[in-house]
C-alpha cells in the first residue's frame, strides 16, 4: 500500500514540473475589472466597464430586428452543417455590400471571422506573413487588446500620438509627423468612428490628409470598425474607408456584429482586404484559407445567419438602421444629462464629453483618479476613467457625477 502511495506522489511531482517553462501572464485588465466588480459587495457599486448596450425594454437586451430574424430562421434554417472555410456566403455578401457599397466587389476578398478580435487576428496574420519583420502603428490611446493581437503575430507594435488628455483635443499634426517618419510598408491601425476610448474622431479633412500621406508613404491602413453605426450613422461612419478606397489604397477592414447587432456572444466577425491588384487578392485569399483551416476550419453558423437575414431583407434592414438611430439618440441623451448633472449639481464643466461619440465618455483621468473612483466610490471604469454611458441610470446619475467631481479634484 505504501509503495503505491509513494508511486502516486512521485508521479504528481513529475507531472507538476512538466510545464514549468510556461509563463504566467497578468489577467486581462478589463475582464479582471469585471471580476473585481462582481466580487465587490457594496450595494452602491456602479459598473461602467465593458462597451455593451442593453435595452431593459427588450426581452434579452438586444434589437427587435434581430429577434424577428431569429424567429424566421427557426422556420427557414434546415440544417446545422459545417460552413465553408470562408463562412456563410449570404453573410459575406451582406457585409461586403454594407462596407464596400460604393466600390467594386471584384477588388475585395473576405471571410467570416470569430468576432472582431478574430478579424483583427486574421489581418495581423496575413500582414505578418507578407512582412515578417514589420511593424504596426496603433493610437497612443486605444483598445487594450490591440497590442496583444498584433504582438502575438510577431509584429512590432508602435504608438502614434492621437489625443492630449490635458487639452482634451486630438493632436493631428503630431499624428502626421509620426507616420511621415515611419518606414514604408508599415501597417497603421485606424478606428473609423467612435474612437475607443476617447470618443474623438478625425474630421473629414483630417482623414483626407491622412489618406494622402499614407498613399505617399506606402503605408497599409487597417480599419477597426467595431462601433460602425454609432457615430453619425452607417453611411457617414464608413466614409473614412471610402476616402482611402477612392485613392486605390490597399485596405484591411475588421468588422463585427457584436455591438451594432447586439450579438455579443455569437462571435460574428468579418475580415476583408481591398486591393486593385488581383495577384495580391489571390495570395491573400490563399493565406486566409490555409490559416483558417489550420485554426478552426469553419466559423459558427447561427449568428452569421441572423446578420445575413437582417441585411438581405429590406424591411428588416430598414428596421435595423432605425434601431441604431434610436440607440445613438439614447446614448446622446445620457451623455447630455450627465454633462448637465456635472454642471448644475457639482459645479464642474464636463462639456468636452459632448463632442465625443459612441458608447463612452472619456475624461482622461490619471491612474490615481481611476483608483479613487473604484476603491473609494465603487465606480468601476477602465484606464483614463473611460466609462460606458449606458451604465449610468436615473438612479445612479447623481452618485456617479459626485464621484467624478471628487476624483477631478485629486
Amino acid at each position: 500500500m505504501r509503495f503505491w502511495i509513494n508511486l502516486r506522489v512521485a508521479s504528481r511531482i513529475f507531472f507538476m514540473s512538466f510545464f514549468k517553462q510556461l509563463p504566467i501572464y497578468p489577467s486581462d485588465s478589463i475582464l479582471g475589472l469585471q471580476k473585481s466588480f462582481l466580487e465587490d459587495d457594496r450595494e452602491n457599486k456602479v459598473n461602467l466597464i465593458i462597451g455593451s448596450y442593453e435595452d431593459p425594454k427588450h426581452p434579452y437586451g438586444g434589437l427587435f430586428c434581430v429577434q424577428k430574424a431569429q424567429g424566421l430562421l427557426l422556420n427557414d434554417e434546415m440544417n446545422k452543417r459545417y460552413l465553408p472555410i470562408r463562412g456563410l456566403s449570404l453573410f459575406l455578401e451582406g457585409m461586403r455590400k454594407l462596407i464596400f457599397e460604393n466600390s467594386s466587389s471584384e477588388f475585395v476578398t473576405d471571410v467570416q471571422a470569430l468576432g472582431g478580435t478574430g478579424a483583427l487576428h486574421l489581418g495581423a496574420k496575413v500582414f505578418s506573413m507578407a512582412y515578417p519583420s514589420s511593424r504596426i502603428y496603433i493610437p497612443e490611446q486605444t483598445w487594450g487588446n490591440h497590442v496583444r493581437i498584433f504582438s502575438q503575430q510577431g509584429l512590432e507594435v508602435l504608438r502614434y500620438p492621437y489625443y492630449n488628455s490635458a487639452s482634451r483635443n486630438l493632436v493631428f499634426e503630431e499624428t502626421l509627423a509620426c507616420l511621415e517618419s515611419s518606414p514604408q510598408y508599415s501597417m497603421v491601425l485606424l478606428q473609423c468612428c467612435c474612437h475607443n476610448p476617447t470618443g474623438k474622431d478625425f474630421t473629414e479633412e483630417m482623414w483626407r490628409s491622412l489618406a494622402e500621406l499614407m498613399q505617399e508613404r506606402k503605408l497599409v491602413p487597417f480599419f477597426d470598425t467595431a462601433y460602425l453605426g454609432f457615430g453619425k450613422g452607417v453611411a457617414d461612419d464608413k466614409r473614412p474607408i471610402e476616402m482611402f478606397l477612392q485613392r486605390g489604397i490597399p485596405v484591411f477592414v475588421a468588422a463585427c456584429a457584436s455591438k451594432n447587432f447586439s450579438l455579443y456572444g455569437e462571435r460574428v466577425g468579418y475580415f476583408a482586404a481591398y486591393s486593385e491588384c488581383h495577384e495580391d487578392l489571390r495570395r491573400i485569399s490563399s493565406v486566409l484559407d490555409e490559416k483558417i483551416r489550420g485554426e478552426y476550419s469553419s466559423p459558427p453558423r447561427h449568428g452569421a445567419s441572423i446578420v445575413s437575414k437582417v441585411l438581405s431583407d429590406s424591411l428588416l434592414k430598414k428596421e435595423w438602421l432605425s434601431e441604431l438611430e434610436k440607440i445613438r439618440q439614447d446614448i446622446q441623451k445620457i451623455r447630455e444629462k450627465f454633462v448637465q448633472t456635472m454642471r448644475s449639481h457639482v459645479g464642474h464643466s464636463f462639456d468636452f464629453i459632448l463632442s465625443q461619440r459612441g458608447f463612452f465618455g472619456y475624461p482622461g483621468f490619471s491612474e490615481e483618479q481611476v483608483q479613487f473612483l473604484r476603491l473609494e466610490k465603487g465606480i468601476y471604469t477602465t484606464s483614463g476613467a473611460r466609462f460606458n454611458l449606458k451604465g449610468i441610470t436615473e438612479e445612479n446619475m447623481d452618485y456617479v457625477a459626485l464621484g467624478f467631481a471628487e476624483a477631478y479634484q485629486i
